[in-house]
């Protein structure tokens, strides 16, 4: 999808109007609380998510629906900036464009490049989202891209699974947590050959942030099959404390 001839910068447009949005909401006490929740990683404004929320649905709501590029180009502006607000509203931003009604459900360029015809594990180079991941990483923004991008983005391309593919072996631990929790609230449709796949391959990796997720993702599908968990788990005696304990919490 093109942009419409004559019209501004798109992503300038929207990093403007979410800090003219945010910037008057901040609030210097709570920030330092938010800061400290998130082990001092980050400066925040001090905003919580439904004022932000709502603060952005009005500030956006008359934009046009953009390109892919031009999609790709706002949400990492608005990761450069300096308060952790305003990664979240990349991920807000990502979240109201990335679904069926706009069409770039389809934009797989957002996960991988398109160095090659498809966009597979073979292209060249990182894709915008897996930039994101891997930078100014933490469980909210990692787990915040996957429920609005890496997710749908996945079911809506299969080829994108060579991209989860490539991350489950990843050195990133941001990258491998993502592979494993990309199909959380898929339900029915996860594919559980390639869950349990994921899960095996790191099974006895310790770092928590990744054992947390194998846990975290067996306990989910447990919701569909629970017999399926318990027996993959039986048979795993290499699963970390945390993560067996994780995967069985509501067994």
């Amino acid at each position: 999808m093109a942009p419409e001839a004559g019209r501004r910068d798109w992503p300038a447009d929207v990093v403007d109007a979410a800090v003219a949005a945010l910037r008057p909401l901040a609030d210097p006490d709570r920030a330092v609380a938010m800061a400290r929740y998130q082990r001092d990683q980050f400066a925040f404004l001090g905003i919580g998510t439904p004022a932000r929320t709502a603060a952005l649905r009005v500030a956006w709501r008359e934009l046009p629906t953009p390109s892919e590029p031009e999609l790709g180009r706002a949400v990492e502006a608005l990761w450069a900036l300096d308060h952790r607000e305003y990664q979240y509203a990349a991920c807000d931003l990502l979240g109201r464009f990335v679904r069926p009604s706009t069409g770039l459900t389809a934009a797989a360029g957002l996960l991988a490049p398109r160095a090659t015809a498809r966009a597979t594990a073979h292209a060249t180079g990182p894709g915008v989202v897996e930039r994101l991941i891997t930078t100014r990483s933490w469980w909210d923004s990692v787990d915040a891209l996957r429920s609005v991008a890496v997710g749908p983005l996945v079911a809506a391309n299969p080829q994108l699974v060579a991209v989860t593919d490539r991350w489950i072996g990843a050195q990133d631990r941001w990258l491998v947590r993502s592979a494993i929790i990309h199909q959380l609230g898929y339900r029915e449709r996860t594919d559980a050959e390639r869950l349990f796949r994921y899960c095996a391959e790191r099974a006895g990796d310790r770092e928590f942030f990744v054992a947390k997720a194998i846990g975290w993702a067996l306990r989910t599908y447990a919701r569909v099959d629970p017999d399926a968990v318990r027996a993959f788990v039986a048979a795993s005696p290499g699963l970390t404390a945390l993560a067996r304990r994780e995967a069985l919490k509501h067994l």
